[in-house]
């Protein structure tokens, strides 16, 4: 089945927005699910979640953020009109869709883009949905489309210090996101904490959080291969058992998740990511410059 790129555009700082034919996702596909997406051949598979869909037009809209190799080449190679080679899914378990109350629906960095689609049902379920969206100047997205689908959406950005390494603005920007849920916590009263992002700013979210033991769901993102609970990559321990990600999440209790050791198998592949962009861009480098790829 060809998955024709039908629309793409940078829509923030290393954020790139595919709208893709993909008619067999977008008939299925509920708020909470992803896909497995394969751009090229022999190269690896990626989780993204469809931020948007039509159902009768048979189309997903997929955001991703330039992290690595793979999205990398993405938004360098891929264009209107090409194809994506593979598509699997919908995958993962849709989020739970019940009348809560008042929710505190929160997504740092690209994280919000996971939040849209879940929030909006939510809100249109009768909850009273509350969104934060808590990252850098440059990284802001979906806020229009956020402000339109949920009761209230705040937008909280941190400036890149150029003086400082990124984790460094990580840390400014973890502790923005601890504050800001602080203040809204004291003020109103929640009857749901949902968050999606890092896993160090998850945990210290949950941390603020369990201080008003308000109950709290988390969408985890742990390392995933096939998405399908066959290769063990995405385990996490939740309540003392293992579970996959893909198979029994994405969305877990915060207060029964092992946060040391997910933020630990979180960073395993960190350096030889780094080394596969590096080697890349080198190569993308020499190719506009007329070299051989």
């Amino acid at each position: 089945m060809p998955y024709k790129i039908l629309e793409k555009k940078e829509i923030a700082m290393r954020n790139i927005w595919y709208r893709i034919h993909a008619p067999h996702v977008a008939k299925k596909v509920q708020p909470g699910q992803f896909v497995i997406v394969r751009a090229f051949k022999n190269g690896e598979r990626i989780p993204l979640t469809p931020v948007m869909w039509d159902r009768d037009e048979g189309w997903i809209v997929l955001i991703t953020f330039i992290r690595g190799r793979t999205t990398m080449r993405m938004a360098n190679e891929l264009k209107p009109g090409d194809e994506i080679l593979n598509i699997a899914g919908p995958l993962g378990n849709p989020a739970e869709m019940e009348k809560f109350g008042k929710i505190l629906a929160i997504g740092a960095y690209t994280g919000i883009v996971e939040v849209y689609p879940i929030a909006k049902a939510w809100q249109e379920l009768g909850n009273d949905v509350t969104t934060l969206h808590v990252t850098f100047e440059p990284m802001v997205v979906l806020k229009d489309e956020l402000e339109e689908a949920v009761g209230r959406h705040i937008l909280e950005t941190v400036p890149i210090d150029p003086n400082l390494d990124f984790p460094t603005n990580m840390k400014n920007v973890t502790k923005r996101l601890t504050e800001k849920v602080r203040e809204l916590l004291e003020k109103e009263e929640y009857d749901m904490v949902f968050m999606v992002g890092p896993a160090g700013d998850q945990r210290a979210v949950f941390n603020v959080v369990k201080e008003f033991g308000i109950p709290m769901k988390s969408d985890l993102h742990p390392i995933m291969v096939d998405g399908t609970g066959m290769c063990g990559a995405c385990r996490v321990t939740v309540g003392g058992e293992v579970k996959f990600a893909c198979i029994d999440g994405p969305e877990f209790d915060a207060y029964q998740v092992n946060w040391d050791e997910l933020i630990a198998r979180s960073g395993y592949y960190t350096d030889m990511e780094q080394r596969a962009m590096q080697e890349y861009m080198k190569l993308f480098e020499q190719a506009l410059q007329g070299g051989e790829q």
